[in-house]
Parts: C-alpha cells; structure tokens; sequence
C-alpha cells in the first residue's frame, strides 16, 4: 500500500512547486515590470493588491463550485485561469489590463488553494493530513526562495514578458500533472445555493468563533512579521543586504521545521503545534517592539521563525479537519475568506498604527492581536485530530 506521500506526490507536491515557482516570482516580477512599462510606484503597488482582491471575492464562490463540480475539477479550471494571468501580464501594454490580469490571478489562486484544501480533505485520513500538508507548505516556502532568485535571475536576460511567459509555461505543465494524476473527487447534485451560506456561518458558529478566530489570529501574525523585520531593519539603519539576511536567517529555521510540525500534528494532534507556535509568534511580536540593535532584530526575527515553522500547514489542517462532509467545500470557503482576512489584517494593523505611534507600538498591538487568538486556541478550540476505537492517537499516519 502507497504511504501518504507517495499518493500525494503527483496530485499535490509537485503542482505546489511548478505553480508556486511562477506565483513567487510574479511579486518581484511584477511591480518591477508596471515601473518599466512607465507605471507609478503606486500602480506597481496596486497590482499586488488587485491580487489580494480576486483572493476574497472568490473564496465562497470557490467553495461552491468545490461542491458541484469535484475539487480535481476546480484545481484544473483555476490552474488555467493562472496561466491566462500569466499570459496577460506578458502581453500587457496599460496598467488597466495588469489590474484585470491581477484580478484574475488571484480568483484563480483562491479557487486553486480552496479545490487542493477539498481535495486533501477527501483522499487523506485525518492522521495523514498534518504531515502532507506541511510538506505542501513547506513546498511552498522553497518555492519562495526559488521563485524570486529565478525571475530576477531571468528577467535581465530574457526580459520581463518572457520571463512571465515561461512561468505561465511552468504552471501549464502543473495543470497538466494535476489532470493525468488527480483522481477525481466527489460532486453534490444539492451544493448549497448563495442563500444559505448565511445558514452555514450560523450552523458552524462556535467553529468559526473559535477556531476560525485562531485562524485569523495566526494568519494576522505571520503578515505583520513579514511587514515588521524589513522596516524595524530601516528603522535601526540597516542596508537593504543586511535586512534581507535577517529575513534569510528567520526563513531558514523556518524551513527547517516545517516537517517535523506535520508530524507532531499526526502523532501528538493539532494542539500540540497550535498553541506553543500562538504563544511563541505573540512574543516574538513582543520582542519586536524592544528591537534597537542588529542582534536583537535577529533574535526577534528567529523566534517568529520558529513560531512560524511550528506553526507550518496548522490553519489548513484545522480546516480540513472541521469540514463537515456533506458541506465541505462551503465551509472551507468561508474558512479561507477568515484567512484571507487575517492575512489582509496584519500589514493594516503596522500601517495604521505608525500613522500615530513608533514601529515598536504596532509590533505590540501585532502581538496584542495575537495573544488574544493565542488564549481562544488554549482555552476553547478542542483537538480534532480523529482518534482510533480505544480512544488514543495515531503513532504514525504514513
């Protein structure tokens, strides 16, 4: 019988990566383009952010055609999507048409990270989930350090266009992988119509009051350390190279655990990386409103590396597991929008604080955020790892 990882490596990791090579990249590749096509740093901005926008939109929407259509489905049609972005963006000649591509990118994205969360929730047990799923977030974070090397590398030589063009190459040849070896998942002929996602919100409101607030919490914290260590790094007068170290350094530990996060969810439940790793990020966030030096930015920026490596593939597993089966792909569309919400929240929090406070007040209300979702996760979300008949959890769920 295949382990989890072996049924996993066609379907899941290796799209992941040929996806999420072209998508990391796009961030550098991206605004430097607008600013070389004569757009405002502004509008290079602004492009970024229409992403974020076709994320939310979509996130409900996505879970429905999860439902009626499959969750393979839906990963083949937002994979094509992607690639119909990537194509606009080389095509390109106003910025209207980068924002309309934007837009689309990142529906297409939502769509796609809402069908691979379906997808995980109907094929794997519950006692291989934590640890697939961190080696998919752990893709993810290789593909980050990929991504960027690569385009800049690229984008010199060939040019912008072409470097995008190629990425679209890339993420056609993982739409392709996803459609020869993904097998296909189930369809509900009673998907929930746009009326009773109100119902559903209710019907799950303790989930989504707790744990969804969790969710919130952790995602509010790793967007406003990635906001925080670039500017508390200007802000003690560090050069562009010595804050991109620090980054390196806090990605690194981060890397380094994300593996062994899967497996402590598997063999030990969710709780066990949960709430240390809420605890951990609420503190480094505390720490970084005591930074003054370059040795305590990188003792900061180590610890959230820690707290978020802990932490790695917990928001996706906690979904997958709350899914209810009969409403699966709605309820982790309202899931991601919670996401999605935290991710949007935590470079608001840093931006609107030092409209009025130094850096070091918006890392303390960061961290303020965070400690209240750290003591919702301690005091009220349950383990929801499933147990075996005598009650105890799986030694190992390869």
């Amino acid at each position: 019988m295949m382990t989890a990882h072996q049924r996993a490596l066609l379907p899941l990791y290796l799209p992941s990566l040929l996806l999420g090579i072209p998508a990391q990249a796009s961030f550098v590749l991206l605004p430097l383009y607008v600013l070389d096509q004569g757009g405002s740093v502004a509008a290079a901005a602004a492009v970024i952010g229409w992403r974020g926008v076709g994320m939310m939109v979509m996130d409900i929407p996505a879970g429905m055609l999860a439902a009626r259509w499959g969750d393979k489905a839906v990963m083949l049609l937002a994979s094509v999507g992607l690639v119909v972005a990537f194509l606009g963006y080389a095509t390109s000649t106003t910025i209207t048409s980068f924002y309309i591509f934007a837009l689309i990118n990142g529906a297409s994205s939502s769509t796609f990270l809402l069908g691979r969360m379906a997808y995980i929730s109907d094929t794997l047990a519950g006692s291989e989930r934590g640890r697939v799923i961190a080696m998919i977030a752990g893709s993810l974070r290789l593909a980050a350090l990929l991504g960027p090397l690569a385009g800049g590398a690229l984008a010199p030589v060939v040019g912008f266009s072409t470097a995008l063009a190629i990425g679209a190459a890339m993420m056609a040849l993982g739409a392709a992988t996803i459609a020869m070896t993904a097998r296909p998942g189930p369809r509900s002929e009673s998907a929930l119509k746009w009326h009773a996602i109100p119902h559903l919100a209710i019907t799950h409101r303790r989930i989504f009051a707790t744990a969804g607030v969790g969710a919130i919490a952790f995602m509010l914290m790793r967007s406003a350390r990635t906001v925080l260590i670039p500017l508390l790094g200007a802000s003690i007068g560090l050069d562009a190279a010595a804050v991109g170290l620090v980054v390196s350094m806090s990605a690194l530990v981060d890397v380094a655990l994300f593996y062994p996060a899967g497996v402590i969810m598997d063999r030990h439940g969710r709780r066990a990386t949960a709430v240390p790793s809420s605890m951990l990020f609420a503190l480094a966030l505390v720490a970084m409103s005591f930074v003054d030096t370059y040795t305590t930015l990188v003792i900061a920026a180590i610890a959230a590396g820690i707290a978020n490596g802990l932490s790695t593939g917990i928001v996706m597993t906690l979904g997958t597991d709350l899914a209810p089966p009969a409403e699966r792909g709605e309820f982790l569309g309202l899931w991601r929008l919670l996401t999605d919400v935290g991710t949007a929240a935590g470079p608001m929090v840093v931006s609107t604080v030092v409209v009025m406070a130094p850096l070091s007040v918006a890392a303390l209300c960061a961290a303020a955020c965070g400690g209240v979702g750290s003591l919702i996760i301690y005091r009220w979300v349950e383990e929801t790892l499933a147990q075996d008949k005598s009650g105890n959890l799986p030694e190992d769920g390869t």
